[in-house]
């Protein structure tokens, strides 16, 4: 039954119509790829502004990284006997934690009897 409308309505159809729709289609399907391929062009070229603006900061920072390893060999030369050794933290062998080199200043430690006797007596007054 439903085969019979469907052969029905193909023997009726205007096969004119088909060519056109097939056109209107083929146009699309065009228009749709032109867009896909414009899109894909933009981003191709957004990617190589960026590519090249990243090369020209790679090369900024080796130089600046060539100028800072000049700086600090002079740096090095210029105050090589001004080194303290004691400032100087050392360098950890593999695996080994380093802790403070030096100490913090530290007072006399006082007795409790001692510490009682320079402190100041305060009067305790009563609760009401």
């Amino acid at each position: 039954m439903l085969y019979d409308q469907l052969r029905e309505i193909a023997m009726q159809a205007d096969w004119r119509q088909l060519t056109v729709g097939s056109a209107a289609l083929a146009i699309g399907a065009c228009m749709v790829a032109a867009g896909l391929m414009s899109s894909k062009m933009r981003i191709k070229k957004r990617m190589q502004a960026i590519e090249t603006q990243l090369s020209h900061m790679q090369n900024e920072i080796a130089a600046l990284l060539q100028v800072q390893a000049a700086l600090i060999t002079k740096l090095n030369a210029k105050s090589k006997g001004a080194i303290d050794p004691r400032d100087t933290p050392p360098e950890p062998a593999d695996g080994e934690v380093i802790g403070l080199t030096a100490s913090p200043p530290t007072t006399p430690a006082q007795s409790e009897s001692a510490k009682a006797a320079n402190l100041p007596q305060q009067a305790v007054t009563p609760a009401k």
